[in-house]
């Protein structure tokens, strides 16, 4: 019995450790899982875990699909829970693990949530700002090139005033959407503002920057046709513009502010 305390023990005291090191809860809960199948020696083992706002999630040792009849049957009607096959995996050990995962999954929601705009799921000024700066911090070292877009809406204000905010926060949902929609792997967008946005687009030429902007533009003004608001940009290239974020920066917002004063 004591060498069953002390593996047990030992599992939790791994599983514990493993918390500040992971890289994120996902990876944090497949580790633990992978611990204690290979420590008690089980078979299978699946993680689920219901509450909010997590939801309900399932979690198989060795990132397994869910596909056999035994994990199936338990992520449709099977309780919170670490199970095992077979089913020899201390229950307080069990029930640490399992709280230890769902700390894990609450901190990946608070990051996200702490770096992204709650209205369009783009990041927000402060992640942005850490974004641009690793993206400078790179073009100095590498010579990589990049360009920094503001996007600013026109007429924002009269769609709050004559339809509603309601109708204003549909018009910024649909620009977010718009955005990722037409951006590629590896560009950023945020929200930096009430009605003013921000990329930062790696490895980018001036006409492709004038091509992507363009189309940005068209699609935003089609996807918000009942809004009646038109977008005006103004862009920085680097390194041609600067390689310091607040240059580049201003830069662009200088090139808004002329594109406004030209509508």
């Amino acid at each position: 019995m004591a060498a069953v305390d002390r593996r047990e023990d030992a599992i939790l005291a791994s599983v514990t450790a493993d918390l500040a090191s992971a890289d994120s809860g996902v990876e944090f809960v497949y580790r633990s899982i992978d611990r204690m199948q290979a420590r008690s020696q089980a078979e299978d083992v699946l993680v689920i875990l219901d509450e909010p706002p997590l939801g309900r999630q399932a979690f198989r040792a060795g990132r397994k699909p869910i596909e056999s009849s035994w994990a199936r049957e338990l992520v449709r009607t099977g309780a919170p829970g670490v199970h095992a096959i077979p089913t020899d995996i201390d229950g307080a050990v069990a029930s640490s693990v399992l709280q230890l995962c769902s700390l894990a999954l609450r901190l990946d929601v608070a990051r996200h949530d702490s770096l992204h705009d709650p209205l369009t799921g783009l990041l927000n000024r402060r992640a942005f700002d850490e974004h641009l700066a690793a993206s400078c911090a790179q073009a100095q070292r590498y010579g990589w090139s990049f360009g920094v877009v503001l996007l600013d809406l026109d007429g924002f204000k009269v769609v709050n005033d004559r339809l509603g905010h309601a109708a204003g926060d549909a018009t910024l949902r649909a620009v977010g959407a718009e955005l990722r929609h037409n951006l590629r792997i590896g560009d950023a967008a945020a929200r930096v503002g009430g009605d003013e946005f921000a990329l930062v687009l790696p490895n980018i030429r001036d006409d492709s920057l004038r091509e992507i902007i363009e189309r940005i533009e068209v699609s935003v003004e089609e996807a918000v046709p009942d809004a009646r608001v038109t977008l005006t940009a103004g862009h920085a290239s680097a390194p041609d513009d600067g390689l310091d974020a607040d240059v580049l920066y201003r830069v662009a917002d200088q090139r808004l502010y002329e594109g406004k004063r030209r509508k």
